[in-house]
């Protein structure tokens, strides 16, 4: 138990789907292919700390196939028993990564936390925002990483380490809005350092897709 200013009340990928939008306009906040491969790494943590799949060697293991009756990670966790163990989790973050923002930005429309806005902007291509039902709620996430973030006196537990080093790998530190980018950068480090095996190894196979999807787009 800490005392670190609040606790978690969404799930990790949902809190990390609303520190990536605007609280109020919904829009995206980083380059979506970014914000997407973390969004799927997200999903991937919250397998890995209800115990529902391991990793071993950087590849994916289911370790408890029953469904939670959570439609999001009933439907990766299906997906990986159909295709089998042993895929790198590289492939999984980069395979989830194309419909991650839609199906948890379902959840949290599904939750009342969100509302999906659809439109066409001047270049006629279908946008789609995620705006803030209730300001509290959605600010909540970013307030709360920030706050835990810019305290130097203890180390982040595991969770709120995976979150932040996602936040990083995404582009979004600067959605923060922390007065001390300096610390706020040493501590994410820092908790990476501190992190069990399983979830480093996840984090870096965020940051490759990340790269990979950004080498992508620049050729």
């Amino acid at each position: 138990m800490t005392d670190y200013p609040g606790s978690p009340t969404e799930r990790l990928a949902d809190e990390l789907f609303l520190i990536a939008h605007d609280d109020y306009s919904g829009k995206l906040l980083a380059a979506a292919n970014v914000v997407d491969a973390a969004l799927s790494g997200a999903l991937l943590a919250e397998l890995l700390f209800d115990g529902r799949i391991t990793l071993a060697q950087s590849s994916v293991y289911v370790a408890d196939d029953r469904p939670w009756r959570e439609p999001v990670t009933d439907r990766v966790l299906a997906e990986m028993v159909r295709r089998g163990n042993g895929h790198p989790a590289r492939s999984w973050v980069e395979f989830l990564a194309a419909r991650a923002r839609d199906h948890i930005g379902d959840r949290l429309v599904s939750a009342g936390a969100v509302q999906r806005v659809t439109g066409r902007g001047l270049s006629l291509r279908m946008t789609v925002r995620f705006p803030g039902l209730d300001p509290n709620r959605v600010a909540r996430p970013r307030v709360r990483l920030n706050a835990v973030l810019e305290r130097s006196d203890r180390p982040l537990d595991p969770r709120t380490a995976t979150l932040a080093g996602l936040v990083r790998a995404a582009g979004l530190v600067r959605a923060l809005l922390s007065t001390n980018r300096s610390m706020v950068a040493e501590r994410i480090a820092a908790g990476r350092r501190l992190l069990p095996t399983e979830l480093a190894d996840l984090l870096n196979a965020v940051d490759a897709a990340v790269a990979a999807s950004t080498l992508t787009l620049r050729r």
